[in-house]
């Protein structure tokens, strides 16, 4: 499994705070809260952002905190780092089952476009 980056914890972050994702939402935020406890104790860097987040639900200093200590605990504690992957990967199939990660191509368009999910194999045209 690839580490995590700043970017697209922030934008995970961002999109469970954003007021599209409901009850999904809500579930990932506790579920990763109960992640962060567990990976890297209750004193964690990423515990007391997961914290500040929580008190400021969107507030989008506190998402990049909270992103950047996750990825810097991450780097200190490589079976939190595990969690933390699994956690991300969850939160993305979970937000894109429920319609909340969605890809839109602006303007007209005149040639092959092709927006797919999970592809097993080639596209030819």
């Amino acid at each position: 499994m690839d580490p995590v980056s700043v970017s697209a914890l922030v934008t995970l972050l961002s999109k469970i705070f954003d007021g599209t994702t409901g009850k999904v939402g809500e579930q990932l935020w506790d579920n990763l809260t109960s992640v962060v406890r567990r990976a890297f104790g209750r004193r964690s860097t990423s515990v007391e952002a997961a914290k500040r987040l929580g008190e400021r639900p969107g507030d989008a200093d506190s998402i990049r905190s909270l992103a950047e200590a996750l990825v810097a605990d991450s780097a200190r504690d490589p079976q939190g780092a595990v969690q933390v992957r699994h956690w991300v990967a969850r939160a993305e199939r979970e937000l894109v089952d429920a319609g909340s990660i969605s890809s839109t191509i602006p303007g007209d368009v005149h040639r092959n476009v092709v927006q797919a999910r999970d592809i097993h194999g080639d596209i030819t045209f």
